[in-house]
């Protein structure tokens, strides 16, 4: 009976230590205007015209501007979204993102 009261203190400390860090981790979805702190103009005008290049000279239906507008704002975001995390490859990232939104 004592273990048991034990294990049911380490589940709630457990749950509660999970929603206090969770707590810290910002929206995902957070920003994403160019008013943002996080978007560098210079940085999101140039991707915007490399995309809009990469978008005309592929064969696909996708809306230009909006993938050129979706994945320039992924690549001139200064910040992650999640602290400390880095992609791999931004460019990849943003295209898909763009291609899977417009």
């Amino acid at each position: 009976m004592p273990n048991d009261f034990r294990i049911y203190l380490y589940i709630v400390s457990a749950v509660g230590l999970t929603a206090y860090a969770v707590s810290f981790v910002p929206a995902l979805t957070s920003g994403g205007s160019m008013g943002s702190a996080g978007i560098d103009k210079q940085r999101y005008v140039a991707a915007y015209v490399q995309e809009m290049d990469h978008c005309q000279e592929q064969s696909e239906d996708i809306d230009c501007q909006c993938f050129a507008n979706v994945s320039a704002m992924i690549q001139a975001d200064v910040h992650p979204k999640v602290p400390n995390v880095h992609y791999a490859n931004k460019q990849e990232l943003a295209r898909w993102q763009a291609a899977d939104s417009c």
